[in-house]
């Protein structure tokens, strides 16, 4: 039978034309049932009737396996195999080369995956031959792509047998690329888990576990020189979890002995906690899996910590599970609220349809799933996040109202009425209930009330009697930092205290600032030592931003050894490039000229790795080049002088644009300090730039330029831009720039005068 041309045929389909009917076709297959009144026999049908109603003539591969496809979706397979076999021939023959083998694969796979459904054995029989057809693919055609079809399809047809020759297959077949064995373990441990996968699938519980432990054993034997690093093993351990619970915890065990051996430098000791959270969950995974409840429930307060690569709080979702399953509802209720004050992505939705359930059902505990269900309705962040719940059966006032029966000195009472009475601007009302609900419980006092206390006392109580006031803690190292960064910024302060207030000024609010850093990086530094604390105390990022922040107090203070100290916390633990500019600030302030030298290229070399950032390099490369021309080693700078050409020859014209006026004046002092033993180099890009100079109409760049023309130009002619240089001071130059210019003319009319050498003292 033809199967593309019916008698009936009107017209031949091909190219846009056949791709648009395939659209329309795939569009009313795919309709959702609750959003079309056809049903889907329906449909079927018509997409039945439109197909007998054309001709098509595929000419590419694509349209081929489209056409094919939707016959596989109306569970035609024959009629997709004939279409296949019948226009096969004639789309591969315009193509050459590795075009023609890679779409030789593609239809292969095709061939087999409805072959299987209606002649199971010859779609076996096809398996072998279509292996062999993928190990002769291109590396440069991401072979992985049909591979990964490849293996699909044995498992579909439980060919058990060939699709573990298939796994040795392709791994041979990834060795011969010359470009991607860089780290032979990961592919050779991934191999391991496909025989792990297929083992379990065939019900041998023996093979899983062996399959396992040698991809295991692989990762252990990885040398350093393949970069086998944790995130590495944590995918392993994934992995592993739902082939072989049992062996998690001898992946982290070997994770942490082959880290030891090959990390450098090693881990800090808060990345080796972070890692601890990362093992706890999986592991309390691991036992929940295996049928052992308790010991899950046991880890999980080891694991049940926000980290820097979370999307979401799903861990703790899993707990409440875990919890209410158990009937430990009273550690559900106490979990409960702690997700969703403040509200958590991933969890927030399961503690609120968990109080939605218990809330009439669990009488002990009913006044903290009231509470619950009352601030939830109350936040207008967690109403959005929770449009996709079942309502509320009663408002949040009438929440309120039973928590307050049932318990009326519960601790989160006032704070939650202290809360709404702020969000309203009512701080007369607001602020004892605040101090209170602050105050007394610190472990409900997330940054959220926390700032809404101090607007309520800044907008009530004068600075002095609000400084008076006990100083309002909380157990959160991540509260305690967002609690600072609010208090730092008067404009976030002022938009917390409406209009009208005034916000204290920054000599009233830095020490407050400061010790909430303080205090915030003391809970973060106890957490690393003990693994307990609060939910984002494991927030490596954070705790690196704070560290950064507490830095630049500490370097205003001129507390540098401190504050060097915390950027290499900081670089320890989430490296940023903030972190390697406060280490160059804290080296100039120190006149440390090896270390200015040494952050400056850590920085640029930070920045080339991750993006510039807010760091531009015509801030710190004078630096750099002064610190090398007092340490002798002039001759470096022009390596210097190649990295801020290469900086500006890659912006685009718009930032070159917004940018020349900075690159030049780094441009010209960098030449100053190169120019003393680089004349010749130095006096082409002098008086190319000349001009430009001139019309840039500042004096600091004019002057860097005369410097720079002392050394490796007519002296006449230096003294001359001296002069020009002083004649576009302004008063916005300030008082130093003011005596440079005065004193560069003084020194350069002197070298003029004198026949001995000149050597610059700067």
């Amino acid at each position: 039978m033809n199967t593309s041309q019916p008698a009936t045929a009107q017209a031949v389909l091909e190219g846009e034309a056949l791709h648009a009917f395939m659209d329309q076709a795939h569009d009313l297959l795919q309709q959702e049932a609750d959003a079309s009144p056809i049903a889907p026999a329906e449909r079927q049908a018509a997409v039945m009737e439109l197909l007998s109603q054309q001709r098509f003539a595929p000419a590419t591969v694509g349209e081929l396996e489209r056409l094919h496809d939707l016959w596989l979706d109306l569970e035609r397979p024959e009629t997709a195999n004939a279409l296949l076999r019948e226009h096969r021939a004639a789309t591969l023959q315009p193509l050459q080369g590795d075009n023609h083998l890679l779409a030789t694969a593609s239809l292969a796979l095709s061939d087999i995956q409805s072959r299987l459904r209606f002649d199971r054995e010859g779609g076996v029989a096809l398996l072998a031959p279509a292996a062999d057809l993928m190990g002769r693919l291109p590396h440069t055609g991401e072979p992985y792509r049909y591979w990964n079809g490849w293996h699909y399809l044995a498992r579909e047809a439980q060919a058990w047998e060939l699709a573990e020759q298939g796994v040795d297959l392709q791994r041979s077949h990834e060795r011969s690329d010359p470009d991607g064995e860089a780290s032979p373990a990961r592919r050779d441990a991934r191999a391991c888990l496909r025989k792990a996968e297929l083992a379990r699938l065939r019900g041998d519980v023996p093979a899983t576990v062996r399959q396992v432990q040698a991809a295991t054993a692989l990762l252990t034997q990885a040398d350093a020189e393949q970069n086998v690093d944790f995130d590495d093993w944590l995918h392993l351990a994934r992995e592993v979890l739902p082939l072989a619970p049992q062996s998690v915890p001898a992946v982290f065990m070997a994770a942490e002995q082959h880290l030891a051996r090959t990390e450098s430098p090693a881990a800090s000791q808060a990345v080796r906690t972070h890692r601890k959270v990362h093992a706890a969950r999986l592991q309390a995974m691991a036992c929940h899996a295996m049928g052992q409840p308790e010991a899950a429930l046991q880890l999980a307060a080891l694991g049940r910590f926000g980290l820097v690569d979370d999307s979401d709080d799903a861990f703790s979702g899993l707990v409440l599970q875990w919890l209410e399953e158990a009937g430990r509802l009273a550690d559900a209720a106490d979990l409960a609220l702690e997700c969703i004050l403040p509200y958590r992505q991933g969890s927030a939705a399961q503690a609120y349809e968990l109080a939605l359930r218990m809330v009439d059902r669990d009488t002990g505990q009913a006044p903290t799933w009231a509470l619950i269900l009352a601030w939830a309705g109350l936040h207008p962040q967690l109403q959005e996040l929770l449009e996709d719940s079942p309502a509320a059966p009663r408002s949040a006032d009438e929440y309120l109202a039973l928590a307050r029966s049932q318990a009326p000195n519960h601790p989160m009472l006032d704070l939650v009425e202290g809360w709404r009475l702020a969000r309203e601007h009512h701080w007369d009302q607001a602020l004892p209930l605040l101090e209170r609900g602050v105050c007394e419980q610190p472990r409900y006092a997330n940054y959220e009330p926390l700032s809404l206390l101090w607007a309520a006392r800044f907008a009530v109580l004068d600075a002095g009697q609000a400084l008076a006031r006990p100083f309002p803690l909380c157990h959160g190292a991540h509260w305690c930092y967002a609690a600072g960064v609010t208090l730092d910024d008067e404009d976030d302060l002022a938009a917390l205290m409406g209009e009208g207030r005034q916000v204290p000024g920054d000599e009233l609010r830095e020490p407050l600032v400061q010790r909430y850093y303080e205090e915030g990086l003391a809970r973060f530094e106890a957490f690393w030592a003990s693994g307990q604390g609060m939910y984002k105390d494991a927030h490596l990022h954070v705790y690196s931003m704070l560290c950064n922040n507490l830095a630049i107090k500490y370097r205003s203070q001129q507390r540098y050894d401190e504050a060097a100290a915390l950027h290499h916390k900081g670089l320890s633990s989430s490296p940023f490039a903030e972190h390697h500019d406060g280490l160059l600030w804290c080296a100039i302030r120190r006149d440390d000229r090896p270390g200015i030298v040494t952050a400056a290229e850590q920085l640029w070399h930070f920045t080339q790795d991750y993006g510039y950032s807010r760091h531009c390099p015509t801030d710190y490369f004078p630096s750099a080049a002064l610190a090398l021309y007092q340490l002798g080693r002039a001759g470096e700078i022009g390596i210097w002088l190649e990295r801020l050409d290469q900086w500006f020859e890659e912006l685009d014209e718009d930032d070159q644009r917004e940018q020349r006026r900075d690159y030049l004046a780094s441009l010209m002092s960098l030449l100053d300090f190169f120019s003393e033993n680089h004349g010749e180099l130095v006096r082409p890009r002098l008086d190319a730039l000349l001009p430009e100079v001139r019309a840039l109409g500042e004096c600091y760049t004019l002057r860097r330029l005369a410097c720079a023309m002392e050394s490796c130009g007519p002296i006449d002619q230096a003294v001359a831009l001296h002069r020009e240089a002083i004649a576009k001071l302004t008063p916005d130059d300030g008082e130093a720039e003011h005596r440079m210019a005065k004193d560069g003319l003084k020194r350069c009319l002197k070298l003029r005068s004198d026949s001995k050498p000149w050597w610059k003292l700067w």
